[in-house]
């Protein structure tokens, strides 16, 4: 009797079998026998000039087309003619804020000089909002009321009106003779900043108040430090260190590791309330692929949600029912969606980056859509799948 092939890891799921799962475990709407569409066709046109103009308006450049893997609609918003980027610095549904059910906050160098931009998701037009000198673009992040962004460049921390009206406020300048590493975390009611500086081989934690403009250092070490990211609801940050990943509170205290699987930490995120922290982990044996895990600090437990076709960025939509996920395997460079109750995969379209881990796959507040970067068809572009045939909507603005 001829026996059924095993898939294998890595190796896209047929789409009716992941369907099946998903409606079986209510996490998904009915199934399609076709790719989703967009909700709002979008315009195809060519590069806008560089103009460098804070809140100058630019026509929609995104086109669409079907995955040569899967079939699924994708729509790559921006023109692969200039570099665009989604923070990496995103630590999930309690990190910095980036995205909402109506608009994308993203990186640019489309002016010459790397920009923040607002884009209109329905009609795919976008607007750039800062004139920054030195943008750092893992530092954006919207206020908590969408009024505004915060942002880095060479000389410290900024917030800026969506509507270009005011005059950025400067929050906090960096010292002299110190420098800021790449990457600001914020908080999830906006009020408090973090992020690594460094002087002459040592590099300290600081944490900002966004009110007053002061800031504190957590703690200072000749090691290198980076990756700060907020615990919501509560008054304490994780942040890397050579040893592993660290946890802090905000008055400097209770500063010790976090006691997650052996091996190396890819990647790391709160849950949306803060009660856990979901991780990717990679073990020592080249041969085991990589988990996805969760450690619970008020009961210190630690548990496997799955395993991954080695996943090096992940993001959970808001109830951590399922996961978005981008594979580092060179054959199978894939986005892929993760139930946790099946623990089952299914892949959504290739990303093809050259460095997978700059994908930084997110998932839209609802969960209708995810986004991603990929240099596949040139220079950095954000691309976007609508998944709303696929997952069932959640709460989300």
């Amino acid at each position: 009797m001829r026996q059924r092939r095993q898939q294998q890891p890595g190796e896209p799921q047929p789409r009716r079998a992941f369907l099946n799962t998903l409606a079986a475990l209510s996490v998904a709407g009915t199934a399609s026998a076709q790719s989703p569409a967009p909700a709002s066709p979008p315009a195809t046109t060519t590069s806008p000039s560089p103009i460098i103009e804070k809140n100058r308006n630019f026509p929609s450049a995104a086109v669409r087309y079907a995955d040569p893997a899967t079939e699924f609609t994708v729509v790559r918003l921006t023109d692969p003619q200039y570099s665009s980027h989604i923070s990496s610095k995103v630590g999930g549904p309690g990190g910095n804020r980036v995205l909402t059910t109506h608009g994308l906050l993203y990186a640019s160098d489309l002016t010459g000089a790397w920009q923040a931009f607002w884009m209109d998701l329905k009609k795919r037009r976008f607007r750039q909002l800062t004139d920054a000198t030195g943008l750092d673009i893992d530092s954006l992040s919207l206020m908590t009321n969408e009024r505004g962004v915060y942002y880095c460049d060479e000389a410290g921390v900024h917030e800026s009106e969506m509507g270009g009206v005011k005059k950025a406020r400067d929050i906090y300048r960096t010292p002299a003779g110190w420098t800021k590493t790449p990457g600001v975390s914020y908080n999830d009611v906006n009020t408090h900043a973090a992020f690594v500086e460094s002087n002459a081989g040592m590099q300290r934690l600081r944490l900002l108040d966004l009110a007053k403009g002061t800031a504190t250092t957590l703690m200072e070490t000749p090691e290198e430090l980076g990756d700060p990211l907020f615990r919501p609801r509560h008054t304490s940050l994780l942040y890397r260190q050579q040893a592993g990943v660290q946890q802090v509170g905000f008055d400097g205290a209770q500063n010790k590791p976090v006691p997650l699987a052996e091996g190396d930490t890819p990647h790391f995120q709160w849950a949306l309330d803060g009660h856990a922290l979901l991780y990717l982990n990679r073990p020592t044996d080249p041969a085991k692929l990589t988990a996805l895990r969760e450690w619970t600090p008020e009961s210190n437990a630690d548990a496997l949600v799955a395993n991954t076709s080695q996943f090096v960025r992940f993001q959970a939509n808001p109830n951590a029912s399922v996961f978005i996920g981008s594979s580092g395997s060179k054959a199978s460079p894939y986005i892929l969606l993760l139930t946790r109750a099946g623990k089952r995969e299914l892949t959504l379209a290739e990303h093809r980056a050259g460095d997978a881990r700059l994908t930084a796959p997110q998932f839209a507040p609802n969960s209708q859509a995810i986004l991603f970067t990929s240099n596949r068809h040139g220079k950095p572009a954000i691309y976007w799948i609508p998944v709303d045939k696929l997952v069932t909507e959640t709460d989300g603005s």
